[in-house]
């Protein structure tokens, strides 16, 4: 009879070690769900510096034209009409 009285403090433990799991859990998956943002952020930035330096190069590019040499260039990409 005495291990019915012994029953809620069992039961106390193994609710505290689930509750605690399920805790712990959420706190792994939402860890997780922030870096996955912070990659993709740091990604998406990466690529912005990318397309950044890549338009510099082509306004540099062009700046050192001369005006027939840019005026040829642009006739290639016009469509006749």
């Amino acid at each position: 009879m005495t291990w019915l009285y012994a029953l809620p403090a069992k039961i106390k433990g193994y609710a505290l070690a689930i509750a605690g799991a399920v805790v712990f859990l959420v706190f792994a998956y939402l860890r997780a769900r922030q870096d996955g943002k912070n990659a993709a952020l740091a990604e998406q930035r990466r690529k912005q510096l990318d397309a950044m330096k890549q338009r510099k190069e082509s306004d540099d590019e062009i700046d050192r034209m001369g005006a027939d040499r840019r005026g040829d260039e642009l006739g290639r990409w016009m469509r006749d009409r």
